[in-house]
């Protein structure tokens, strides 16, 4: 259930990110944000934890502002394995480095309350 529970909330933020920034292209309609919403849940479960390792001293140095660069990445890689993939129809592009900047700050907010309030 909590697979399912993360699918869904990752595919809210992606559509979240996509209705607040129109400059975010998003093409795909659900197909998108269900496929963003595995990679991020897997993303986040596989290359988070050791983005977080590697980073820690970073984290501690900057008090918890180089948690932003991590998710930041998470967001790259994100939109790269979109565009690897490349499903039919299916895309998502930040349009410029300010709105993925703006993307990363709201993804980084939103990624710390469904870890607070939904993991156990």
């Amino acid at each position: 259930m909590r697979i399912f529970l993360s699918i869904f909330f990752n595919g809210l933020i992606l559509y979240g990110l996509s209705f607040f920034l129109p400059e975010i292209t998003a093409t795909g309609d659900l197909k998108l944000y269900f496929i963003g919403g595995v990679i991020l849940g897997l993303l986040n479960t596989f290359v988070k934890p050791i983005l977080g390792v590697l980073g820690f001293p970073f984290v501690i140095l900057t008090l918890g502002l180089f948690s932003l660069v991590i998710n930041g990445v998470i967001l790259a890689l994100l939109q790269k394995i979109i565009e690897v993939l490349s499903i039919d129809g299916v895309s998502y592009d930040f349009g410029g480095w300010l709105n993925f900047a703006i993307a990363v700050v709201i993804f980084s907010i939103f990624n710390t309350l469904y870890g607070t309030f939904f993991k156990r």
